[in-house]
């Protein structure tokens, strides 16, 4: 058995339906994007027979992605993501095809029109208008927002959302200050904190929800006082809301001597005692034909850290 399994299922129904297609002995190449407003993902899948290939371009088509490390547990890294576009090419000796895709939520309910006056125009009143005026029915959660924000009623006794759901959530979390994001058919909202108003949120009592660890990561993360870029190897547990904690990781500090700093190439460098970091967005890369294998995370600090003292400089 191939230490890198992945296995690629194609319906004709973003619920339920008919498999078309099933692969799992090919090579398949992944990438898979979490971000704001709505996830993408490539599939690269490499000599397919002209029947394969049909079958995946004739309707709509919805791709469901899994991986599993050595003989360890099986996960999911997209759940049925519909097929946008799709590409097929012969780049000798390989018949390559590429499915480019996007999250279900984007086609059935992101892109619905709405026109709405809404009474009681708390933030989450707001959002649940929306989304029920769709016909979704799936989770709608808030993490790590200020108490009582998602609640608290407006000043004015109504308000309208014109336009598609996308632009409506947009315009909301420009002015509430959050992201939105998509994952297994549910709504997800992260409030965005700043030094002014983390106190008022559970991120500094919150336990993390991933502990990385030195032994994972594939490259130096990139650690900053108020933001981090991580390659760690493929961790599916991680993803956009998620909490990470970087205090397993090895560091080296400021006061490291000179000969170090200049010999250690991209050495992590991590100057502000912070731990906690929220991931914003998140990509997940892998093959079962090569080494690629690896998780890259983009992460914001939700914690006003450690000030440094600006006076008495030079040891007094």
């Amino acid at each position: 058995m191939l230490k890198q399994y992945v296995s690629i299922d194609v319906w004709d129904q973003p619920e339920g339906g008919n498999r078309v297609f099933f692969a799992d002995g090919l090579r398949i190449d992944f990438d898979v994007r979490l971000i704001p407003e709505f996830n993408r993902a490539t599939f690269t899948i490499y000599n397919m027979n002209n029947a394969q290939i049909t079958s995946l371009m004739d309707g709509d088509r919805y791709v469901t992605l899994k991986t599993r490390l050595h003989d360890g547990r099986i996960y999911t890294i997209a759940n049925k993501f519909y097929v946008n576009n799709a590409t097929d090419q012969v780049i000798a000796p390989d018949r390559i095809t590429k499915l480019f895709c996007q999250d279900k939520l984007r086609k059935l309910y992101s892109e619905q029109q709405v026109d709405l006056e809404i009474k009681y125009p708390s933030l989450s009143n707001m959002i649940d208008q929306v989304l029920d005026s769709t016909g979704h029915e799936g989770a709608r959660v808030f993490t790590s927002f200020p108490i009582g924000l998602v609640d608290e009623l407006g000043k004015a006794p109504s308000r309208p959302q014109h336009g598609n759901v996308q632009q409506c959530l947009r315009r909301l979390g420009n002015e509430f200050n959050f992201e939105t994001y998509t994952y297994e058919g549910g709504y997800y909202f992260m409030y965005k904190p700043d030094i002014s108003n983390v106190a008022s949120t559970d991120l500094a009592t919150r336990a993390p929800d991933v502990m990385l660890q030195t032994q994972a990561m594939r490259a130096n993360p990139k650690i900053g006082i108020a933001n981090a870029t991580i390659n760690s190897n493929l961790d599916p547990r991680i993803r956009p809301t998620s909490l990470i904690d970087i205090s397993q990781l090895f560091t080296i500090e400021a006061d490291a001597d000179e000969s170090t700093l200049q010999l250690a190439n991209n050495f992590l460098k991590n100057f502000s005692n912070y731990n906690k970091y929220q991931s914003f967005a998140v990509q997940h890369k892998g093959s079962n034909y090569t080494a690629e294998w690896s998780t890259i995370i983009n992460a914001l600090s939700p914690t006003s850290g450690k000030l440094m003292k600006t006076v008495a400089w030079g040891g007094q």
